[in-house]
């Protein structure tokens, strides 16, 4: 298995970048594992006319014009080319960030504007089972500040994991398998004090469950989606069908709010 391990978090002794380690040394016992760290990087999120520069059109910029002509020609940006090659080869799309303002942070959310290219990544034609990623999986790693309590349908957090739907249901667009994303509740930097001893104990349990999830990956449940075939010249299911993940909100367990470590 090739595996793709994108992470979008500033801190490189973040907590974060500790799952990070956990997940490489889990992934490696099943084949290559390659890093994207988006932030180290310096990747830069914002799509803009200036990574084009031999537009199609250049009176105006068309986002999804301009990322199939480059596509086409070979001339995307060369950031945006060596993503869509690791892309490519994973079998697997693990993305590990903190829950920012119930989403990713913006760096992952530019990220996915500038590489799931139009006409290359997806079309009208090319969509979830159909997609360019069919056959890939996809799963997330997300920390979140709040206690999991906080966090469900009824939790003053609001219900966490329809905060993260556009996501997953972008990954779905692409064509990717989608897996029940790994949540990792109340993370945030213990205390100097005593009261710090439970709060390490609690990150260290967290750790811990996480690395059991990563080795027992083949047995994680995926969610599921509407093939492209369940919907009609109008967008709108045929007659008979129903929609299987409207917002993902009936999944088994709660997750969590708005800031994380």
């Amino acid at each position: 298995m090739n595996s793709l391990l994108l992470i979008a978090h500033p801190e490189p002794d973040s907590y974060n970048a500790q799952l990070r380690r956990i997940a490489m040394d889990v992934l490696a016992r099943h084949g290559t594992v390659e890093v994207s760290d988006l932030y180290a990087q310096a990747f830069d999120p914002a799509e803009r006319a200036a990574h084009y520069p031999r537009p199609l059109d250049r009176r105006r910029f068309d986002t999804q014009a301009e990322q199939r002509h480059a596509c086409e020609q070979g001339s995307l940006p060369e950031d945006v080319a060596g993503e869509l090659s690791r892309l490519r080869r994973a079998d697997l799309l693990m993305l590990q960030f903190p829950l920012w303002w119930f989403g990713a942070p913006a760096m992952l959310k530019g990220w996915i504007d500038r590489v799931f290219v139009y006409g290359g990544m997806y079309s009208s034609r090319r969509r979830f089972d159909r997609g360019v990623c069919r056959g890939k999986r996809a799963l997330l790693g997300v920390t979140v500040g709040s206690p999991a309590a906080r966090c469900g349908a009824d939790g003053i957090e609001g219900d966490t994991r329809v905060h993260l739907w556009p996501l997953l249901y972008s990954l779905r667009y692409v064509g990717f398998d989608v897996l029940e994303p790994l949540l990792l509740f109340g993370i945030h930097p213990p205390r100097a004090d005593s009261d710090g001893a439970g709060q390490r104990r609690h990150l260290q349990q967290q750790a811990d469950a996480y690395r059991r999830a990563l080795e027992d990956l083949r047995q994680r449940p995926s969610i599921a989606f509407n093939a492209q075939d369940d919907w009609d010249a109008s967008g709108c299911l045929r007659d008979g069908r129903r929609v299987l993940a409207p917002a993902w909100p009936h999944a088994a367990a709660p997750a969590s709010g708005s800031t994380a470590a």
